[in-house]
């Protein structure tokens, strides 16, 4: 019996001496790995992030949401539909000028501007409109001088300086034109009735582009610019007022002129608003741009100028001939 016991305590001895064993290993390890020369094998415990890191994960989230935002708002010119457009305060200048006349004129023009803006306050980008009585030279607008894209716009002061080359004897205008089979006469007439950028480009060469500009610059556009392609509705109604008045042709040209910007490919806009008279217009697109402008031969005659900036082609092409046809009738109403 007491062989078995002792072998039973031996036992129990070794179990306990194990355990103790078992025990203190991990503890030696840890340790162990608190040395010195153990340090790059250890693990840092992954930190909590802090202000600094969260401020930056705050910045990252804001800005992919503001930066779509505002390039959408860019793309219209910081006009969307139903809002006020976003800009900096003006300080000077008004944004609608009426230029004198009598009560029944007044009341025109603020009938007319009224609608104009009642019309875009729900559409995208800017529009701009700027009209002169041909009779009275009195004018009215709204975003006159605000500074657009031309467009085919541009073409006008470029056959203008086409012309006024012929009648100074530089050019012909039935001669060929250099590197082209037309003469000035056909690309006129194409740049005019189809607005072909290839007739601009190809006269332009021609004749250069400081003689365009200085042309420009001649007329009294003031905000006009060949090489950036910009304007005004306010430089576009002072060219054809002027053109009217025989201020920039001879009579013969100025008529040729107005002749190769009537019946064009481009009657869907003012012109589609406009049925019942002669418009002489010229009319340009870009993306998100889409202009018209020209003299309605109505009684008595007036220059319409319509711009935009920022728009949604579609709603464009759709509210510019409602506009024309509204302001046709108030300025023909007795």
């Amino acid at each position: 019996m007491s062989i078995f016991g002792r072998s039973r305590r031996e036992d129990s001895s070794t179990e306990d001496d194990e355990e103790e064993v078992l025990e203190e290993e991990p503890r030696a390890k840890r340790i162990k790995d608190l040395a010195p020369q153990n340090k790059k094998k250890r693990k840092e415990p992954i930190k909590p992030w802090g202000k600094t890191e969260r401020i930056i994960v705050l910045t990252f989230l804001l800005l992919t949401v503001f930066i779509p935002a505002a390039l959408a708002a860019s793309a219209r010119n910081w006009k969307l539909p139903g809002l006020p457009r976003i800009s900096l305060p003006k300080f000077s200048g008004e944004e609608t000028i009426i230029i004198e006349g009598d009560n029944s004129s007044k009341k025109k023009s603020e009938e007319a501007t009224k609608y104009f803006e009642d019309k875009t306050r729900n559409l995208s980008g800017v529009y701009a409109l700027y009209v002169v009585r041909l009779g009275s030279g009195s004018s009215y607008g709204l975003n006159q001088t605000e500074v657009m894209q031309a467009a085919s716009l541009i073409k006008l002061p470029v056959m203008a300086a086409v012309y006024r080359q012929a009648e100074k004897g530089s050019i012909n205008l039935d001669s060929k034109v250099a590197g082209a089979n037309s003469t000035y006469r056909q690309l006129l007439g194409a740049m005019g009735h189809s607005s072909d950028n290839a007739a601009q480009v190809k006269v332009v060469a021609a004749i250069g582009k400081d003689e365009v500009q200085k042309t420009i610059e001649e007329i009294g556009m003031e905000d006009t610019s060949l090489e950036e392609n910009l304007t005004t509705a306010k430089d576009i109604g002072v060219f054809f007022q002027r053109l009217w008045n025989g201020l920039i042709l001879t009579d013969k040209n100025r008529d040729e002129m107005l002749d190769f910007l009537t019946d064009t490919i481009y009657e869907s806009w003012i012109a589609g608003g406009i049925s019942q008279v002669r418009v002489a217009h010229k009319y340009g697109r870009e993306v998100h741009v889409v202009n018209d402008a020209g003299i309605i031969y109505s009684e008595p005659p007036f220059v319409l100028v319509i711009v935009s900036r920022g728009v949604i082609e579609t709603e464009a092409d759709e509210a510019i001939p409602e506009i024309a046809a509204k302001v046709f009738a108030i300025e023909t109403s007795n």
